[in-house]
Order: C-alpha cells, then structure tokens, then sequence
C-alpha cells in the first residue's frame, strides 16, 4: 500500500522517471507493480527513498512521506489516535508514545520508542533490525511520518538535532 501511494505520489508530480533511473532493476520492477505481493523488503523503500532525495532533495522526500501517511495511513490510524487523544490529552506525546503500534501498519520489524522529557518535549528512537544505509533516508521519511501527529494535535513540532546513535538506531529530540 505504502510503495503503491508513493509511485502514484511520484507519477503526479512528474518526478517518477528520475526516480525510477536511480533504482535497481529489482526496486524498479517492484515499483512498477507495487501490488504483486503483499509485502516487499523495507531494501525496496530505503532505495527508493534514497532515490528521491539524490533528484529532489531531502525535503522532497519529507513533504511526501508527510503526504502519504495522511492519505494511506490516516485514515486507518486516525481512528485509534483520537480515541487516545480523548482519554489521554491533546499532546503530541500521545501520538509518539503510541507510534510504535502504529508504524506496524506499513513496516515490520522497526521499533519506534518515546521517552518523555516534560510536558512539552521528548525524544523517540527508532530502531531498524538491520544496518540502514543511509541516515538521511531515516531523517527525513520520519520526518514526515511524524509530522502528521501535527494534523492530529493541533500542536507544530519541533525537531532537534538527529541523532545517528548507531547503523541501526536514530534519536529525533521534540518539542512543541
């Protein structure tokens, strides 16, 4: 669902064919027919990221990943956040406390962890079961992901410094 939203994002604002040149011919052919099986290697996502943001930049990648967990993912999401929001406060601590249950609609075998550090700031770590090859991939597709919990607080986040903890691990200090 997610690499078909992504194509479909790419093919409307013209930047697929650039993308797809960067990629191997095996991201290619998954991203041709994203919907051939029901789940495809997190390597297929992290190349295609990387693409994105060798021909569009960083931010690109961040306004689309943004785009599509609104569209793919909110509406599956939304309903569970609000209900969280209602019982446990408008803050987006509730959001990223509970994002780890919630990515498992699109990944697998990732791990976001929230640790609070007040009432208006924390950090989260996301943890991969593999070495990521590129951290900025990680940066700014997070980025974006995590800007929806904007939409669904009210409230603007604020990221900190990216930290590189290890080839596996990533740290976004929040506050808002």
């Amino acid at each position: 669902m997610n690499l078909a939203a992504l194509v479909k994002a790419l093919r409307a604002d013209g930047s697929a064919a650039k993308v797809l040149e960067r990629v191997s011919p095996q991201t290619r052919g998954v991203l041709e027919m994203p919907h051939g099986q029901r789940w495809h290697p997190g390597a297929i996502a992290v190349e295609t990221w990387g693409a994105i943001i060798d021909t569009s930049g960083a931010p690109k990648l961040e306004a689309l990943n943004f785009a599509l967990t609104r569209q793919s993912f909110g509406p599956i999401i939304r309903p569970l956040v609000k209900v969280a929001l209602a019982l446990g406060g408008s803050s987006p601590a509730t959001v990223l406390a509970r994002l780890d249950d919630a990515i498992k609609v699109a990944t697998r075998n990732v791990h976001a962890t929230w640790v609070s550090q007040g009432p208006q700031a924390g950090s989260i770590t996301f943890e991969y079961p593999i070495a990521m090859p590129r951290s900025d991939v990680v940066e700014f597709g997070w980025r974006g992901a995590m800007r929806f919990g904007e939409e669904l607080t009210g409230k603007t986040l604020h990221f900190g410094a990216f930290q590189i903890l290890s080839d596996r691990r990533f740290l976004f200090p929040v506050r808002w």
